[in-house]
């Protein structure tokens, strides 16, 4: 009789336990095609798709997944007449929270572009794809809020962006820089070659202008050549005897600087160094100090300037 006890009261104990609801959301949309043929034998084309990604976050304590619902919508124009996508296209986003009993909207918004994805959760990022030689270029915000955060340009997913964490802080602490070279005629024909952007979660602490004294043709090469492979790198101070160890880190797996292990402000970010590289040569290299790159501590290729923008 006492053998069988226990069980029948735990048994018992947890049928008594209020049973957690089960909770479903379904979602749809729309995606279709139109197709103009016109008179002059051009063709006009334009799709609309809409996707769904489900997806999940940890929360606050890191201790229960969190559902979440992105809808992209890319609204794409093309035609037969003109190369490339139409830069009318349009990539729009919804983020909804679905831990809930019923859906709560977390953000909402729309760029330009003709592709639209997830990143690491984080981050969602709309993409250009450039055309005849062209760049691709990047807008980049964080998921949850729709903060904006960088433009980039190039290859990679975020494009010419780099990441990096400070150990052990809490809570945690990323920081991000990016490269874009989208530049127009009369930003170039003013030497500028690109924008360098350093930031974190709620967007650019620092923007400057990279600029570059040579002839047009030079610059128009070099504009290409940074906007489409320039190298974010760090160089992590508490290891900066000798030869300097250049770090990279993406979105997902961000480079660790551990000289500032458990940072708990944005005054202890810093005693490490962002570098913009071109194959193996530095074009940039700048302190970090108090969150924010020291311009003045910097050294740049020949030829270079950064100019601040405010």
């Amino acid at each position: 009789m006492k053998q069988g006890f226990w069980p029948l009261a735990l048994a018992a104990a947890l049928l008594a336990l209020p049973a957690q609801a089960q909770q479903k959301h379904d979602s749809s949309g729309a995606s279709f095609a139109t197709v103009e043929i016109r008179p002059d034998g051009s063709i006009r084309m334009s799709a609309r798709n809409t996707r769904f990604i489900p997806y999940t976050i940890m929360d606050e304590k890191g201790e229960h997944p969190l559902a979440r619902l992105a809808t992209v919508v890319t609204d794409v124009k093309s035609r037969s007449d003109a190369e490339g996508v139409d830069p009318s296209s349009s990539v729009s986003v919804t983020i909804e929270d679905l831990s809930g009993a019923s859906p709560r909207l977390l953000a909402k918004f729309a760029e330009r572009g003709s592709e639209g994805r997830l990143v690491d959760e984080r981050y969602f990022v709309a993409t250009s794809f450039g055309c005849c030689g062209g760049l691709d270029r990047h807008i980049v915000r964080a998921t949850e809020t729709g903060t904006p955060l960088f433009h980039s340009t190039g290859s990679g997913e975020m494009g010419r962006a780099g990441w990096v964490e400070m150990p052990n802080a809490r809570p945690a602490l990323e920081r991000w820089a990016a490269f874009d070279g989208d530049v127009d005629e009369v930003a170039l024909t003013k030497g500028v070659v690109g924008t360098l952007a350093y930031g974190g979660k709620d967007g650019a602490l620092f923007r400057a202008e990279l600029h570059l004294k040579a002839a047009r043709d030079a610059l128009i090469e070099r504009n290409l050549e940074l906007g489409s492979g320039v190298d974010i790198a760090w160089i992590d101070g508490k290891h900066a005897e000798g030869k300097p160890e250049y770090a990279q880190g993406d979105a997902g797996s961000p480079a660790s600087m551990w000289i500032a292990e458990g940072a708990k402000s944005a005054q202890q970010i810093g005693g490490f160094t962002l570098v913009l590289r071109l194959g193996h040569a530095n074009v940039a290299t700048i302190p970090i100090a108090a969150d924010h790159p020291v311009l003045a501590e910097g050294k740049l290729a020949p030829g270079y300037s950064l100019v601040p923008l405010h």
